[in-house]
């Protein structure tokens, strides 16, 4: 059976159901008129608080923009010779997404590159599918993130244990703490430690739980922020704890790479390709 047949059975089921549950006289069940008053009420709320979605969804007109603008421009400097169908695999799914994010700059920023990578014979065999996807399950922020291993292949990140004194015994106080959602300019930057938890599940990035960069500003920008003093306050207070800073890193996969190459750099003019004359 399709799909659309499983759909509508299960409808069909469901109707059937609520078709069969008694409906009380109002006057035995004066109880009931309240609880019906109350759920029109809250599904108004409801209706009002959904309504704007339906005006974010793109529909065929804006998807058809999207590619004769944004994707246009990220191929302005590509030799129209070189210029060719995506592969459905990433074209279809892509173009999916962008019905429901394309109002996510960050995001839809993602897929134009995506697209683009795809349509250059050139580049074409680094627009993996899997992309799509990733960028489905990604936000805006953890977009932003991304960007900063453009410059580096690696961050500072600690985390702080709290130790029984003299004895290894002891517990993670946080998973870890870094700069990224700061540097990065991130909407929730608080949020950070679960956007690279995030990035690390997507096989973007790989933390390094003791790991030590050549970056001693970095660690100490780390070590004296607010956070860190926060929680090492909290663990001096109980007499049988001290703390421990643990220095890591996060930096970026081989995976990650490949996505940056794919859906992050901007694409380079004839002029910066090597060999060009």
């Amino acid at each position: 059976m399709s799909d659309s047949g499983n759909v509508k059975s299960t409808i069909d089921a469901v109707t059937g159901l609520v078709k069969e549950v008694p409906i009380y006289q109002d006057l035995l069940q004066p109880s009931a008129r309240e609880i019906g008053k109350g759920l029109h009420t809250v599904a108004k709320t409801v209706n009002i608080a959904l309504a704007p979605l339906s005006s974010l969804v793109w529909g065929y007109d804006q998807l058809s923009k999207f590619v004769t603008t944004k994707v246009a421009e990220k191929l302005k400097n590509t030799p129209i010779e070189n210029i060719m169908p995506p592969k459905l695999n990433v074209a279809g799914p892509a173009l999916d997404a962008l019905r429901y994010i394309g109002h996510e700059e960050a995001l839809s920023d993602l897929y134009a590159n995506l697209l683009a990578t795809a349509m250059d014979k050139a580049t074409a065999e680094s627009s993996h599918p899997a992309f799509v996807e990733i960028i489905r399950q990604m936000t805006a922020d953890e977009a932003k993130i991304m960007k900063l291993f453009l410059d580096r292949n690696a961050f500072p990140i600690i985390t702080v244990r709290a130790e029984v004194k003299e004895s290894n015994a002891g517990y993670d106080h946080t998973l870890l703490i870094n700069f990224l959602g700061e540097d990065a300019q991130c909407e929730l930057p608080s949020m950070s430690p679960y956007y690279i938890d995030n990035l690390r599940r997507l096989g973007l990035v790989e933390i390094l739980p003791v790991y030590g960069l050549h970056d001693s500003d970095g660690y100490s920008r780390l070590e004296s922020g607010e956070e860190t003093q926060k929680i090492l306050l909290g663990i001096s207070e109980k007499t049988e704890y001290e703390a421990r800073i643990i220095r890591g890193g996060v930096k970026i996969s081989p995976l990650g790479t490949l996505f940056l190459d794919a859906c992050i750099k901007l694409k380079a003019s004839p002029s910066d390709t090597p060999g060009f004359v």
